[in-house]
């Protein structure tokens, strides 16, 4: 699995907080770095506040799919695995970044680790 898609629950949850806060993204880069050992670049933050502030689109997705993301995820599998099999299951989502968006939406919700 990709280090991009282990961020935990509680390090997505302190990135937004310090973003809400009013960090810039290099504040938040460096207040990561010192509390959880990661990012190892800037990019990283900026990517992963991107995903975070867009979202999934809620018309792409069904329980069947969340459930079968759960799954795949609790399997290892990355956002772009994860994504193929859906696509060949459900014809859908047509995008990896699609199933990264809700690879986080559960993270937060507490139904994946």
């Amino acid at each position: 699995m990709s280090d991009r898609t282990r961020w935990t629950k509680p390090q997505l949850q302190r990135m937004i907080a310090l973003k809400q806060s009013g960090m810039t993204n290099q504040e938040i880069f460096q207040t990561m770095k010192q509390e959880f050992g990661r990012p190892q670049t800037i990019g990283e933050i900026n990517t992963e506040l991107h995903f975070l502030n867009k979202g999934p689109r809620d018309d792409k997705w069904n329980p069947a799919m969340d459930q079968r993301v759960k799954q795949l995820y609790d399997q290892g599998m990355d956002s772009k695995d994860i994504t193929t099999e859906l696509f060949h299951e459900f014809a859908k989502p047509d995008m990896w970044q699609e199933t990264y968006r809700k690879i986080q939406q559960m993270k937060l919700q507490g139904l994946i680790g």
